[in-house]
């Protein structure tokens, strides 16, 4: 193996949904570290204690092999789960290293702590609550054996049950700060309700403008028919621009409402392209369909994602270029493809482009450029159905974003 590829094999791995990508760059950053502290604390401890150098060395050896499961685990696309091998694991190292070291003392219950704060980090409340059970466990079981003689204690340690209760403390504290920090209401940006309030008084008066807006068109011609268009199109991609910011509010508070029901998605595609066709009537769109086209999703939800792809790629792609429209169907999941043939945004780009607010975002032609919100509500309506969106480089050229939904 190169060395290239091995710092390629040890780099945080980079997955192709967005959720996922950031677990697994959150376990990267929290698991190499901790080994590292972890090698160079029982390094300088056997620098001390020459006589312990095999037994911290089997710790260390014992960690170093978890976070190469673990990572292995991520890099697969699992970071979820490696999340859990890492607190499970460690705390079942830290308690079998007690065992052996002297039973229950206060480095158990620093252990036990840090490794429910990363639990928190990684995985929630859920996470930091499981680990702490497990934690409790391991701190009856390493009473349990030390009141039943089953384990030599270390010398000068207090009793059993002293350090059974410091520990226990020690791990409702964690929790406690674990609570207090993360239930506290947010204080930067935007709540949701003040977004709903925002986009509510928004609709009024861009409903009013764009009705002026029809009728003036109805009356002129030429060029100032034109303009008029022009202005009809940017008032309705503000619109949309509106809706979108409350529905990606909603979504990433875990507020937005999903109703799945069976959804034949080449309908669904099918209406969508009818109603692009004419408010884009220059343009060249299509659907086709391969295979089974039913779905078990949200059809609100699921056309909307289609009107933003379908409204984005007729905007980048040329006059006399293509936008295709593909619904296809597996044993395990739907899947929807559309096609532009517009510029084709770099390999390194194709996960930014699905996220709202950044500066560095890739720029496209549409009127998603400076905010990202439509894209971004893509991504975030399909994942809170359970499915995954990416891009993939069109032939000849051109972008194909690809949805897929299970079923």
């Amino acid at each position: 193996m190169t060395r290239q590829s091995i710092f390629q094999w040890f780099a945080p791995p980079e997955l192709a949904r967005t959720d996922l990508r950031h677990r697994a760059r959150a376990l990267w950053i929290v698991s190499w570290p901790f080994f590292l502290v972890v090698t160079v604390l029982l390094g300088i401890a056997v620098l001390v204690e020459p006589q312990t150098l095999v037994r911290r060395a089997t710790t260390v050896a014992a960690v170093g092999g978890l976070m190469t499961a673990l990572h292995m685990t991520s890099r697969g696309g699992r970071p979820v789960l490696a999340s859990w091998i890492l607190v499970t694991g460690l705390s079942v190292i830290v308690t079998q290293r007690a065992w052996v070291t002297g039973g229950i003392h206060a480095p158990v219950a620093v252990f036990y702590v840090l490794f429910i704060v990363i639990a928190g980090v990684l995985l929630g409340a859920r996470g930091a609550v499981a680990t702490a059970a497990a934690c409790t466990l391991g701190a009856i079981v390493l009473t349990v054996g030390t009141t039943l003689g089953w384990l030599t204690l270390r010398p000068g340690a207090g009793s059993a049950l002293g350090g059974f209760v410091f520990v226990v403390l020690a791990i409702g504290l964690a929790l406690v700060l674990h609570a207090l920090l993360t239930l506290r209401p947010r204080r930067d940006g935007l709540d949701l309700n003040a977004v709903q309030l925002l986009v509510t008084d928004m609709r009024t008066p861009m409903q009013v403008l764009v009705s002026h807006l029809e009728v003036l068109r109805r009356e002129l011609r030429g060029d100032a028919a034109r303009d008029v268009e022009a202005a009809l199109r940017g008032v309705r991609n503000l619109r949309r621009m509106t809706n979108s910011l409350l529905d990606v509010s909603q979504l990433e508070a875990g507020r937005m409402p999903i109703h799945r029901f069976v959804t034949d998605l080449s309908a669904l595609a099918h209406e969508v392209v009818s109603a692009a066709r004419i408010a884009y009537p220059t343009s060249d769109i299509a659907v086709a369909t391969r295979g089974d086209s039913l779905c078990n999703c949200d059809p609100q939800l699921t056309r909307r994602i289609i009107e933003n792809l379908v409204s984005n790629a007729v905007e980048v792609t040329t006059i006399d270029g293509r936008v295709r429209v593909v619904i296809a169907g597996s044993q395990q999941e739907a899947s929807i493809s559309v096609t532009d043939e517009g510029p084709t945004v770099p390999p390194e780009q194709r996960t930014r482009i699905f996220e709202p607010y950044r500066a560095d975002r890739p720029q496209r032609a549409t009127s998603d450029e400076s905010s990202g919100l439509g894209l971004a509500f893509c991504r975030l309506a399909v994942e809170a159905q359970g499915g995954a969106i990416r891009i993939e480089e069109g032939t000849p050229r051109g972008n194909v974003f690809v949805v897929e939904l299970p079923r």
